[in-house]
């Protein structure tokens, strides 16, 4: 099976610009795209990290592709593909392997905003089509094709991190997972209140 993980090395996460300076989110994106390898690392798969510019990580293979997401995720999809998103670090070996052992000619792992965080391709014609609940697209698409398309419910596979809200739900349950350390060492802290919030006690916020 061909794993494709959308990265982008530089300036990303730009909506957590309000929380975070460019090179801690650098960091900080480079921490959740070890979780996400971390977690895949039990599987014997063909792993490639598509990324928008140049750089390097031990061990995998880096493609540069500097062209639209779908059109450098179409162009290389084969009989069974899978895309992965580089920013869901809580995501584990046992979600992954229940993942990849759904039935369905296209599985799709939503997220909690109507993206797809998770999408398994075992038909060729398929093309992904990302952005603006994207969820609800691929449904649509792979009925038109006469496809059988699966829901893969999980929670901590539907949590994408591009908020300040997002990052709330990493620090309750990512304990132990790099970009949770991440976090933690630039000053993240969770604040119990009425209900739990996130705050920075550090001097180093933007």
């Amino acid at each position: 099976m061909l794993v494709l993980i959308p990265f982008k090395p530089i300036n990303p996460k730009t909506r957590l610009s309000v929380v975070m300076k460019r090179e801690e989110r650098e960091s900080f994106a480079r921490c959740m795209l070890l979780d996400v390898l971390n977690a895949l690392s039990s599987f014997d798969f063909d792993i490639k990290i598509l990324s928008t510019h140049p750089f390097q990580i031990e061990g995998y293979e880096v493609v540069v592709d500097s062209r639209e997401l779908d059109e450098a995720i179409n162009s290389r999809i084969r009989k069974e593909t899978a895309v992965i998103m580089s920013d869901i670090p809580l995501i584990n070996p046992e979600i992954l392997e229940r993942f990849f052992e759904s039935e369905g000619d296209v599985v799709i792992a939503p997220g909690r905003k109507g993206g797809t965080n998770m999408i398994l391709i075992r038909d060729r014609r398929f093309r992904v089509r990302y952005y603006y609940c994207s969820f609800l697209r691929h449904l649509e698409l792979a009925r038109d094709l006469g496809l059988n398309p699966t829901v893969f419910d999980s929670f901590y596979a539907s949590v994408d991190i591009d908020t300040q809200d997002d990052l709330l739900e990493l620090m309750i349950h990512g304990k132990g997972k790099k970009s949770y350390e991440f976090l933690h060492s630039i000053g993240f802290r969770i604040k119990y209140e009425r209900e739990p919030k996130l705050v920075r006690i550090s001097n180093t916020s933007p």
